[in-house]
């Protein structure tokens, strides 16, 4: 363990590792329990979000975004259309591309799963004020940027993945 000097001598300081990761299992844990109810899984709800940010995208440009595997994002879409939350449709520009989009009840969905995911996220961060939620907001995403495991704008992401696809343009790298 890392140690800090105090006037009362060396103190034990756990190492952000240490604390991240045990915040982590926590944000996961109550993240799970949120999504319980509405019978999705982690992928689904993100897969949900990232329809939510960038509106009708293409089955593959989706995947690129989200840094899922082709056949995954298939079995997710597949799973999703199944609850009715997604359409799933040819694109009249490419029939050999799946256009997706979220249903009426997709966004439905989303926004009551949002309220149970925040009033989890509260819980959390119950010990700080508005304005140190937002400061941890921002220092935790711009780890995350310097990190390239997230976008820095989900809808710049999927713009730029679109571009790739069409050979105009690079994507950013990562997960959201």
């Amino acid at each position: 363990m890392a140690q800090s000097p105090t006037s009362a001598g060396p103190v034990l300081r756990t190492p952000y590792g240490v604390l991240l990761a045990r915040l982590g299992q926590d944000a996961t844990a109550r993240f799970r329990r949120a999504m319980r109810p509405f019978g999705l899984t982690a992928q689904q709800f993100i897969v949900l979000k990232q329809l939510e940010t960038t509106g009708s995208t293409s089955q593959t440009a989706l995947a690129d975004a989200l840094g899922v595997d082709y056949s995954n994002m298939a079995t997710v879409a597949g799973e999703l259309c199944d609850k009715d939350l997604i359409s799933r449709a040819r694109e009249e520009c490419d029939r050999r591309r799946y256009a997706l989009d979220l249903t009426g009840e997709g966004r439905r969905l989303l926004a009551e799963a949002d309220r149970a995911i925040d009033s989890g996220e509260n819980e959390m961060l119950w010990a700080l004020n508005e304005s140190e939620r937002g400061e941890l907001w921002d220092l935790l995403r711009r780890l995350a940027d310097s990190l390239e495991l997230c976008p820095g704008s989900e809808a710049q992401a999927c713009a730029e993945v679109e571009n790739q696809d069409t050979g105009s343009g690079s994507a950013s790298g990562g997960s959201a």
